[in-house]
């Protein structure tokens, strides 16, 4: 069976947290979701219905264990990537650095791990992965910012180069 690509998934993601402004939170990979938490929730209580629409709302319940958590499964990220995939298309502009950017990144650097299961700490000033792969111990790796950007610009060179173009 063929891994799910976390590049995509967590560009998506970022994304949707970008529109929530939201610039510091821990991401975990729980089985087939994506758990979003400790940020800061102000914000975005006001806006999810409006976001999401208060019937499909990824905000989890809120009891004492999932207070102030935003869940994202597949059907959230497949259709996160249709609404990004349309922003992209008509041109819209998007600074040189963005969250959406750095986790994909981070899940293009998680793909090559084999990583089954993550976390990720991310801040403004630096990023920490913790993941397991299906064998072996938890590993961790730091990354800054500026690391991210030149993994970033690694990474379309590659996909540049595997489509052919000059």
């Amino acid at each position: 069976m063929r891994q799910e690509a976390y590049a995509q998934s967590l560009r998506v993601i970022g994304q949707a947290l970008e529109n929530l402004r939201i610039s510091a939170f821990v991401l975990e990979k729980q089985t087939d979701k994506y758990i979003v938490r400790d940020w800061e929730p102000s914000f975005l209580r006001s806006i999810a219905d409006e976001i999401w629409g208060s019937r499909d709302s990824c905000l989890a319940s809120r009891t004492k264990q999932s207070s102030d958590l935003l869940v994202y499964d597949k059907a959230d990220t497949v259709r996160l990537e249709t609404v990004g995939r349309a922003s992209r298309e008509s041109g819209m502009i998007y600074d040189t650095y963005e969250i959406s950017s750095g986790l994909r990144v981070v899940g293009d650097y998680l793909d090559k791990q084999r990583a089954v299961a993550f976390s990720v700490w991310w801040s403004t000033e630096s990023v920490t992965v913790r993941y397991n792969r299906v064998a072996g111990a938890p590993k961790e790796t730091n990354f800054t910012l500026q690391n991210l950007q030149d993994l970033k610009v690694g990474m379309y060179l590659r996909r540049s180069s595997r489509h052919g173009e000059k």
